[in-house]
C-alpha cells in the first residue's frame, strides 16, 4: 500500500466519523439523555396520578464518590427519573422544579471539562447529564465549602452551576423557596 492510498483512506475514514459523531452525540444529550436517564417500566392502571394543577419541587443531595474518574455519579440522573414520571402522569414540565445540591464526594462532577481532566487525567463523564438537566431546568448546586475543601477552582465550575455558601445554606434556602428534600 502507498503513501497516497494510506493517506486516502484515512481522510475518508476520518470524513465518516465526523459525520456519525452529531448523530452519536445527539442521541445521548439534551431531552433524549433525560429520557434514557429517566426511564422506567411502564405501570398499568396506575391509581394514585399526580396532580396537574400542583407544582411540584424537589431537591435531592448528591454525595457519592464514583469508584474511578471516569465513572459517572449515579445520583446526578435522579431528577431524570422525576421529570419522566411526573410529564407522563400529564403534569407540565412548567409545573416541575427540580434541584440537586452536589457536595462531598460528587464535588468533581460539576467541574469543566479541561478541569476535571487536568485534574484527574480523562474527560469528565458527568457533563452530559449536566447539561441536560441544566437545559430541562433542574438547578445544580454546588457547595462552596466542598469547591475550597477540594482545591476546585471556579473559574473550573461549569457555567450554569450555582455556588452556595455551604450544602447546609443550599438545603435551608430551597427548603425556604418550598423544595421537598429527597434522599436517595
Amino acid at each position: 500500500m502507498n503513501r497516497h492510498t494510506r493517506s486516502s483512506r484515512r481522510a475518508i475514514a476520518l470524513a465518516l466519523l465526523s459525520l456519525a459523531m452529531p448523530a452519536c452525540l445527539a442521541a445521548q444529550s439534551g431531552e433524549a439523555l433525560i429520557q434514557k436517564l429517566g426511564a422506567t417500566r411502564p405501570v398499568e392502571n396506575v391509581t394514585f396520578h399526580a396532580d396537574k394543577s400542583a407544582e411540584y419541587k424537589v431537591a435531592w443531595d448528591v454525595t457519592e464518590t464514583p469508584a474511578k474518574p471516569d465513572v459517572a455519579v449515579g445520583g446526578l440522573s435522579r431528577p431524570a427519573g422525576l421529570l419522566v414520571q411526573l410529564t407522563s402522569d400529564g403534569v407540565d414540565r412548567k409545573r416541575i422544579h427540580l434541584a440537586l445540591i452536589v457536595h462531598g464526594g460528587s464535588t468533581f462532577s460539576i467541574m469543566t471539562n479541561a478541569g476535571y481532566r487536568a485534574m484527574h487525567g480523562v474527560d469528565n463523564p458527568n457533563l452530559a447529564t449536566l447539561e441536560a438537566l441544566n437545559a430541562a431546568g433542574v438547578q445544580i448546586i454546588v457547595c462552596g465549602q466542598a469547591l475550597l475543601s477540594r482545591k476546585v477552582p471556579r473559574d473550573q465550575v461549569l457555567p450554569f452551576v450555582k455556588v452556595a455558601m455551604s450544602a447546609t445554606s443550599a438545603r435551608a434556602i430551597l427548603h425556604a423557596q418550598g423544595y421537598a428534600a429527597f434522599t436517595p
